[in-house]
């Protein structure tokens, strides 16, 4: 008896946060208030208003205390954040270290400020972006990235400066803006 009650408040968050998701069809403003709060109530580290994260970005379940976004920050559909990695216990029984149990490594994202995600990219554990930082569709990105940063690519490498890119933009014109 004791089980069932503790799975069905392991599961109740779930539950919410997929009715909160189908919202987001019909009402992203609301969609983004409740999902923030729902995000926050399972422990992750929110600062300011994200500007939009996508319904179908996905969250390590792990420990959500380990995920920190900051401020107008924009992460697009599909992304992934993890925070834990098992390759480690693979490792470890490849170079014949026997293992009674499975071990991982369980490491921190830090998002920074005004930074942007691109579709379907993956944060791999421990890594830190910084402000101002925009992050390629498809990217894997791990390790450490600057402010004012553009990266892309797998490994995501950086390619450009945010601030300079967006000075070329404007000159350009090439662009719209919402109504």
């Amino acid at each position: 008896m004791k089980n069932n009650v503790q799975n069905i408040y392991k599961i109740l968050p779930r539950i919410k946060t997929r009715i909160i998701k189908l919202i987001s069809h019909f009402n992203h403003p609301v969609y983004m208030k409740f999902y923030i709060k729902a995000l926050k109530r399972q422990g992750m580290d929110i600062e300011g208003q994200p500007l939009y994260i996508g319904a179908t970005t996905s969250f390590d379940g792990k420990d959500y205390s380990k995920i920190h976004i900051s401020d107008k920050v924009v992460i697009s559909s599909d992304v992934r954040l993890l925070t834990h990695d098992y390759s480690l216990s693979r490792a470890f029984v490849a170079s014949g270290i026997q293992l009674e149990r499975e071990v991982y490594t369980l490491r921190d994202i830090h998002i920074g400020e005004n930074s942007f995600i691109g579709t379907k990219s993956i944060i791999m554990p421990g890594t830190k972006i910084g402000k101002n930082v925009i992050v390629g569709a498809g990217s894997v990105v791990r390790g450490e990235i600057p402010d004012n940063s553009i990266v892309i690519g797998n490994p995501a490498q950086v390619v450009a400066n945010t601030i300079e890119w967006a000075k070329r933009q404007r000159q350009k014109g090439d662009y719209l803006e919402n109504e």
